[in-house]
């Protein structure tokens, strides 16, 4: 008997669609559940023999396919959503391109010393689930070339390596999010949302190959789409009117954590939906089902490198009412990518404004003392303002 905890899954990049690389590292795949594997298709026999006993059935067409549901982390997505779009990361940016990425997944009960290998294995469908409550999931839907197992106790992989980061995202660090140039929060709530890439894969089937597999797997349309739940507001009411119309409108958000950021950008998507209505006790809420039109989504990535020590420079300044001064936050590392901010211990004297991620403006008001202080996570650092009459 084999327990679902003791099953490994990983997966390795390929360089030629259908073949396991030699060299370089498998990647561990942190996954809640695991669907990817064969379909075996049977085809009923007609023939008639000498009794009424059914003459069995015909081995036909293998599929390899299947879900792969997971808890989406920082990192660990990356190269799933780059097969997904048909394209490679370029400066931190992926958009859709025409691009062939293929991987081979594998699994290994160690329990019971039985293995399996899917090759080929290209993303369809790449589905995000962001909820009202708990942590956010990614469904990867695969569709492979070929598939193989074996029960000698032995692996398709050894060691494989963990980049995914160590936190998951979760409800509440969704930020930013806009639709149709309103952000939620401000002219509504939005309850919870999904989105999902899908390439609309087609099999091309390839006879004298000698085996029962996909001979490619071709992507056509490439369709965001999704669905988003607001509270019914005039300007979610702008929004579905829109429905009518056939109007595009930008839909965004960012997903974001003390490890990295992404940010989603459709910039035209179009919307529909039913009437919205509730009951005396309940709070009315609109669902607007989104399609992305014309125009390919981007998504952007920002590793997050926190400071572990800061600094602000000059540590004093002295001037007359109304001069100003530019103070600076020295983070280390130097690429830290917290922003700073800053407080005047006495805005009548000395009043500051941030300018940047690590800059900051402090105008002289009137005569006195005032210390502006730097605050950035767990550390801090200040400049003494003198102000002097003019």
């Amino acid at each position: 008997m084999s327990s679902g905890a003791k099953v490994v899954t990983a997966y390795k990049r390929e360089t030629t669609p259908g073949t396991t690389p030699t060299s370089g590292d498998w990647q561990l795949l942190k996954r809640s559940s695991f669907g990817l594997g064969p379909s075996q298709s049977m085809i009923d026999n007609d023939e008639i023999g000498g009794s009424r006993m059914a003459q069995g059935r015909s081995v036909g067409t293998v599929d390899v396919t299947g879900d792969v549901s997971t808890k989406f982390r920082w990192g660990q997505h990356d190269d799933f959503l780059a097969s997904c779009f048909g394209a490679e990361w370029n400066n931190n940016a992926l958009t859709m391109g025409n691009d062939r990425i293929t991987f081979s997944v594998a699994s290994y009960a160690e329990d019971i010393g039985v293995a399996s290998i899917a090759r080929g294995a290209q993303v369809g469908t790449f589905q995000i689930e962001i909820p009202n409550d708990g942590d956010i999931t990614a469904t990867v839907t695969f569709a492979g070339l070929g598939w193989d197992s074996k029960s000698d106790s032995t692996s398709y992989f050894a060691d494989p390596v963990d980049n995914a980061g160590e936190m998951r995202y979760s409800f509440k660090q969704v930020t930013n999010i806009s639709l149709n140039g309103v952000n939620g929060g401000d002219g509504f709530c939005v309850d919870s949302f999904n989105l999902q890439f899908d390439n609309n894969l087609q099999t091309q089937r390839c006879i004298g190959t000698g085996n029962p597999f996909a001979g490619a797997n071709i992507p056509t349309t490439f369709t965001p789409s999704g669905s988003v739940t607001l509270s019914w507001s005039k300007e979610a009411y702008i929004a579905w009117k829109k429905s009518l119309s056939g109007e595009t409108m930008p839909f965004s958000f960012t997903l974001e954590n003390d490890e990295g950021s992404y940010t989603f950008n459709l910039p035209s998507v179009q919307v529909d939906g039913d009437w919205p209505d509730g009951g005396n006790t309940e709070i009315i809420q609109v669902t607007l089902n989104i399609t992305g039109a014309d125009v390919p989504p981007t998504i952007t990535r920002a590793e997050t490198i926190p400071t572990t020590a800061m600094t602000v420079t000059p540590a004093t300044s002295s001037g007359a009412e109304g001069s100003t001064v530019t103070l600076t936050a020295n983070l280390t590392p130097a690429g830290a990518t917290d922003t700073v901010t800053w407080e005047s211990s006495d805005p009548s004297v000395a009043a500051v404004a941030s300018t940047g991620q690590k800059a900051a403006q402090v105008t002289r008001v009137k005569e006195g003392t005032a210390t502006i202080t730097a605050r950035v996570r767990e550390y801090s650092g200040s400049t003494a303002i003198t102000v002097t009459a003019p």
